[in-house]
């Protein structure tokens, strides 16, 4: 019995001992044991402005790695501390810069859900458009996407970015850039379209190019492929035997785009057109915010900076489900005006009556 008892009394000194490292904690495990204190809480290493210095010196050696590493620190030990929004703003930057568009976006978002009543916020709503625009390879294994499908998913999401930013600070520095993104992107959908139209043609697939043609009347009809869509209207229907239609459709393109007609009155289309997503970019390039700079204005045309702004607020991408009618355009047609202001409208597509529910 006394072996039992001194093995009970054992057994319950050490249940005790392992109960009381527990309530004390890690610290007093090390005290009692000699050993190193492996789960001790880390500390930062600098200061909250020396975090800070040595991010900024890293990027401007172009070490964005090592920035990330120094701004996710000073955030990390120094959440509230002075540096801790301008760090944020300078993270976003040089994940952009690394290629992690992704992560930047986040860092945007994060942004903008933390500190909304920071006045640089509209920076925030900057860079995530324009890392949503850029896309990556890493959202391609994230979301498991082809590439033809992250290019539009991304292009949708940055084109609403775009679109709340000049729609909440149109008088930011930064929006009359990302207006200038948006019409872009609207008229890289409509040239998609005829793209495809022009592919059909190619194959004398003349009903299937019609219904592309019609799709950037409707869902387009602010885009610089709406002169394109009449022609490919014009020289399809005329392909079709319709020939009171295509007459229209080229009556249409005598006044409003002569060029687009020979002068036996052909029709001249575009179809070898080859322009890449981000050749032909004018925009200003995305620099890391202070006080003393901003995006650069970028190429407007001519245009103002407010009639950019407006232009672009007017802009509309169709929802995805809209596709699965692609048949024929609502019974209202487009308008356009010619140079002598008068109103032309686009009667025959009303009085369009062939089948368009081909090649869709």
């Amino acid at each position: 019995m006394q072996a039992v008892g001194n093995t009970f009394i054992k057994l319950s000194s050490i249940t005790l001992l392992a109960l009381s490292v527990n309530l004390v904690g890690c610290q007093t495990f090390k005290n009692l044991t000699g050993g190193k204190d492996v789960d001790a809480v880390e500390t930062a290493e600098k200061s909250e402005q020396r975090y800070y210095s040595d991010a900024i010196a890293q990027i401007d050696k172009g070490r964005y790695t090592q920035a990330i590493e120094d701004l996710t620190n000073l955030r990390t030990f120094y959440p509230t501390g002075q540096y801790a929004e301008q760090a944020l703003l300078d993270m976003m930057y040089a994940q952009y810069e690394s290629g992690k568009f992704e992560t930047a976006a986040a860092s945007a978002e994060q942004f903008i859900n933390l500190y909304p009543s920071n006045p640089q916020v509209s920076y925030a709503y900057y860079v995530r458009g324009v890392a949503n625009m850029q896309g990556s390879s890493e959202g391609l294994k994230l979301f498991k996407l082809n590439q033809a499908e992250r290019d539009t998913a991304y292009l949708r999401i940055a084109f609403a970015n775009f679109q709340e930013l000049i729609n909440k600070y149109p008088n930011s520095p930064y929006a009359p850039d990302a207006a200038q993104r948006m019409t872009f992107i609207y008229n890289q959908f409509a040239e998609s379209e005829m793209s495809a139209a022009n592919w059909y043609i190619e194959r004398e697939a003349y009903v299937a190019a019609v219904n592309r043609a019609k799709w950037v009347f409707q869902y387009y009809p602010l885009s610089e492929s709406v002169p394109d869509a009449i022609a490919v209207l014009a020289y399809s229907h005329e392909k079709l035997g319709l020939d009171d239609l295509a007459k229209e459709y080229k009556t249409l393109l005598q006044i409003n785009y002569p060029n687009m007609l020979s002068a036996d009155g052909r029709v001249k289309l575009n179809t070898k057109r080859e322009r890449t997503l981000f050749t032909k970019l004018t925009f200003g390039q995305l620099n890391r915010f202070n006080k003393d700079t901003s995006v650069s204005e970028g190429n407007y045309n001519g245009a103002t900076k407010t009639q950019v702004i407006r232009n672009a607020s007017q802009l509309r991408l169709p929802s995805d489900n809209a596709a699965a009618n692609t048949a024929a355009p609502s019974n209202t047609s487009p308008l356009r005006l010619t140079d002598d202001n008068r109103r032309v409208r686009l009667g025959a597509v009303e009085k369009d009556s062939i089948d368009m529910t081909e090649g869709n």
